[in-house]
C-alpha cells in the first residue's frame, strides 16, 4: 500500500479507537451514577459536560491526525467503535465493576464495624455512667437548690425584718 493510504487506514484505526475510548468514559460515568444515585440535573449536567469535553477530544484528533480536515470516514469510525464497544464488552464491563466495588464498600462497612465495635460498646457504658451519674447530681443539685431557696427566703425575711427594724428606730429619733 502507499504512505497515503497507510496513513488514511491509520486515522481510521485510530477514529475506532478514540470511539471505544470515549465510551470507556462514558461508562465510568454510568457506573458513578449506579454507584451514587443522581437526580435528573446532575445527569444532564453531567452528559454536557461529557459531550462538550468529547467535542474538544475528537476536534484535537482531527485537528492532530488530518490537520482539521473532517472526514465522513472518521466519523463513520468513531461511531463504528462506539457500536462495536457497546455490544461487545460495556454491559459486562459496567455490570462487573459496579458490582465490585459495591462489594468492595459493604466489605469494607463490614469491617469496619467489628473493628469500631469495641468503642461503641464503651462509649454506651460511658453514656450509661455519665447518665447515671448525672441524674444522681442533678438530684443533689435539686435539693440542695431547694434547701438555698428556703435559706434564701427566711434570710430575706429576717432582712425585712431587720430593716423595718431599723427604719422604726431612725424615723423615732
Amino acid at each position: 500500500m502507499t504512505e497515503i493510504i497507510n496513513l488514511e487506514v491509520q486515522f481510521f484505526l485510530t477514529s475506532i479507537l478514540y470511539g471505544i475510548l470515549l465510551l470507556v468514559v462514558y461508562d465510568c460515568i454510568r457506573i458513578l451514577r449506579r454507584i451514587v444515585p443522581h437526580n435528573a440535573f446532575f445527569v444532564a449536567l453531567q452528559d454536557i459536560l461529557f459531550w462538550v469535553t468529547a467535542s474538544i477530544v475528537i476536534f484535537l484528533m482531527i485537528y492532530e491526525r488530518n490537520n482539521g480536515t473532517i472526514r465522513g470516514f472518521a466519523i463513520l469510525g468513531m461511531l463504528l467503535g462506539m457500536i462495536i464497544y457497546n455490544q461487545l464488552l460495556s454491559k459486562f464491563i459496567v455490570k462487573g465493576i459496579t458490582k465490585l466495588i459495591q462489594m468492595i464498600i459493604n466489605g469494607t462497612k463490614k469491617v469496619m464495624s467489628i473493628l469500631l465495635k469495641p468503642f461503641a460498646f464503651i462509649i454506651k457504658k460511658l453514656r450509661k455512667f455519665f447518665g447515671f451519674t448525672s441524674r444522681k447530681i442533678g438530684k443533689v443539685n435539686s435539693r440542695i437548690g431547694s434547701k438555698f431557696k428556703k435559706v434564701g427566703k427566711s434570710s430575706a425575711k429576717q432582712l425585712k425584718n431587720v430593716a423595718k427594724t431599723v427604719k422604726i428606730s431612725v424615723s423615732k429619733k
